[in-house]
């Protein structure tokens, strides 16, 4: 998730980016506000004053995402928390924190900042919708204010949801994580309930379907697919973080890899190294030191008749700062880099050298094991 993003503004410190899955809600908002909602509530209106109200009810929702989130990074931040930006995406938006909170207050804090924002934006166009009625402004003023009022509120009720790792899930982890005084376990219990919760959503989506409602079962069974993806992998991440904690590339990686002479031929190479091993990059070697890379990817790229013809050297890529890292790198950070670039295996280097190579593979394989010699 999150991976195909476009960087959209910076604002406060902040990079806000936008998931390519964003356009496909997008268009739903509008389209379902303008030939549904907006036509249902204010009759006798133009189609083209509805696809209007439609547009500016869909922007003013994305801002008021982003105004959730930004009360999330701006309460994390103040108390020292990373965060590397905000993302919006299909369900919404996060804020994307390297850090987990480091006390139950804290947790709590950065939680329900989004809804209390959501509700004070809800109160707000309230607000403006009661004046905009009292001094008789166009009915596509009062109702696109109307809309924003009920669909931050709506934000603020659906974000309490205790669904771990949604805001209501945050919350509900930050109490339980007070009352015992144990991270793992509140976070276990939190994701346990969530589960709960979203095969329920799930239920609730296939009845809808039964009854006749396509689109909101559907919208019911995605919604609670992705809630109970997300508790369980929320458990995952953090095992993971405390597994790895305090911990450096240079303790996983593999100082004696696997290793390609440039000078064979890409025949020879997936002969005697790409079958056998079956990784899909290998570091390559010149005059006895790793001059680069070689990646499936690569291979792909020339036609099987010429394979016997072409050198390794032809296709080497060289070693940079996306598929290469420090040996005194953070094994978090390795993983996070790892996950966005979607690359499993990178060269580690020292001193401008490339010393090593470190798999995601080799990690995992470390935490599987860790996790069930700790149960």
């Amino acid at each position: 998730m999150l991976k195909r993003k476009t960087e959209l503004f910076k604002l406060l410190g902040f990079t806000v980016s936008v998931d390519m899955s964003w356009g496909i809600i997008l268009f739903l908002v509008v389209w379902s506000l303008a030939k549904g909602a907006f036509p249902a509530y204010y009759p006798n209106l133009t189609m083209q004053v509805y696809w209007i109200m439609g547009i500016i009810g869909a922007l003013g929702l994305f801002i008021s995402i982003v105004i959730h989130e930004f009360s999330h990074s701006l309460v994390a931040r103040k108390y020292g928390l990373n965060i590397k930006g905000i993302t919006l995406f299909i369900f919404g938006g996060v804020a994307e924190m390297k850090d987990e909170p480091e006390t139950p207050k804290v947790e709590f804090l950065m939680a329900i900042a989004g809804p209390v924002a959501s509700l004070l934006l809800s109160l707000l166009f309230g607000i403006l919708y009661q004046a905009a009625l009292a001094i008789q402004l166009p009915v596509p003023v009062t109702g696109t204010l109307g809309y924003l009022s009920a669909i931050n509120m709506i934000l603020a009720i659906f974000n309490m949801i205790p669904a771990f790792p949604t805001d209501g899930g945050r919350v509900l982890r930050s109490v339980l994580w007070w009352v015992k005084g144990d991270i793992r376990w509140a976070t276990r219990t939190a994701s346990r309930i969530s589960v709960i919760f979203a095969m329920f959503i799930i239920f609730t989506g296939f009845m809808h379907l039964i009854q006749g409602s396509l689109i909101g079962g559907i919208w019911w069974i995605l919604i609670g697919s992705f809630l109970f993806s997300a508790a369980n992998s929320s458990y995952q991440s953090l095992l993971i973080k405390q597994s790895f904690a305090g911990k450096k590339v240079e303790e996983y990686m593999n100082p004696e890899p696997v290793t390609v002479s440039s000078h064979i031929t890409l025949q020879e190479f997936v002969e005697a190294y790409l079958y056998p091993y079956h990784h899909k990059m290998f570091p390559v070697t010149e005059n006895g030191r790793i001059s680069g890379l070689i990646t499936l990817q690569a291979l792909k790229s020339i036609p099987p008749e010429a394979w016997e013809t072409t050198q390794v050297a032809q296709v080497t890529q060289a070693s940079t700062e996306e598929n290469t890292l420090s040996k005194k790198t953070p094994v978090q950070d390795a993983m996070m880099a790892m996950n966005e670039s979607g690359i499993s295996r990178m060269l580690v280097r020292q001193d401008h050298k490339i010393v090593g190579i470190i798999t995601l593979k080799d990690l995992l394989e470390f935490f599987t094991l860790k996790v069930e010699l700790e149960a």
